[in-house]
């Protein structure tokens, strides 16, 4: 276990161990901002400002759901028999969404509602600037031609990729910043800056774990799928994001079968509903806690 998940502090003790680490972050976040495009910088927010009145708990309840639907426009991700993985991740982004604000009643927010490409960083931005509480970023597994074709889902949070089939994942999605107009801007996440950024956001690892454990459960539990197990990776898109955060490979669709399950309306709406079975569950955990 990744040693800064060990330690399991009481709600309010991690409340304020999150703003204090968010204070941290602010000194961190123009890592991906060239330096002529910074502005001036801003006064920053105190600890109490971060809180609210006597640690307010209810600026941490879990009430806007941000959902990545992985690569789109240009970049159509994984491709096998006649599947794309920009369209399996939109179709079930969707599903996901409309479950999520019927039956929960959560704000819900798309890095991309629709067929376009988005950069990996401003996939991030566009999540903290929606003031998001829990990432979640939708993607499907592939293997290189010629490699017979494995099955399952993983489910991964940030952090050290401790296999060669993690770090191969991890590659290929990050491999998408060659489509972006500036890849250098991801040059500067270099071992060092890993660790800084892994420290400034561990108070979210525990909550990142859980939750990746939850959507593998559900996949096996509500869907029938072969579960590949709860990962970590340094997948960029996971870097910007200021909350917890998971990324959610659905199968391979390299895989014949996964392939026809994940393109078809009822496959995503299964994966869709197991997604929505985690996050409730979760939500429902971690806001107990929070009135504890």
């Amino acid at each position: 276990m990744n040693a800064f998940v060990a330690w399991h502090p009481g709600p309010m003790a991690a409340a304020r161990m999150l703003a204090a680490l968010a204070l941290l972050a602010c000194g961190f976040a123009a890592f991906a901002t060239p330096v002529s495009a910074q502005t001036p910088k801003a006064p920053r927010p105190t600890l109490d400002a971060l809180l609210g009145p006597a640690g307010d708990a209810s600026r941490w309840r879990l009430d806007v759901i941000v959902i990545d639907a992985g690569h789109g426009g240009h970049d159509g991700g994984a491709a096998a028999h006649g599947v794309r993985e920009k369209d399996v991740t939109l179709g079930v982004a969707r599903k996901l969404g409309a479950y999520l604000e019927d039956l929960l009643g959560v704000r819900v927010v798309y890095t991309r509602p629709a067929d376009r490409f988005v950069t990996l960083r401003d996939r991030g931005r566009l999540a903290n600037e929606a003031g998001g509480k829990l990432f979640v970023s939708l993607h499907v597994n592939s293997t290189p031609p010629g490699v017979a074709a494995p099955r399952g889902t993983e489910t991964y949070f940030l952090g050290l990729h401790r296999s060669a089939s993690a770090q191969a994942v991890m590659e290929r999605e990050n491999a998408v910043v060659r489509l972006e107009a500036n890849p250098n801007a991801y040059a500067r996440l270099n071992d060092e800056q890993h660790i800084v950024q892994t420290l400034a956001g561990s108070a979210y690892l525990r909550t990142s774990e859980r939750l990746a454990a939850l959507v593998e459960a559900q996949f096996g539990d509500r869907v029938g799928r072969h579960s590949r197990g709860v990962k970590q990776a340094g997948f960029y898109v996971l870097w910007g994001a200021s909350m917890p955060a998971v990324l959610v490979e659905m199968g391979f669709v390299t895989n014949a079968d996964e392939a026809a399950f994940l393109v078809s309306e009822r496959g995503q709406d299964l994966m869709a509903s197991a997604l929505f079975r985690a996050i409730r569950d979760l939500k429902a955990q971690y806001e107990q806690s929070l009135a504890e």
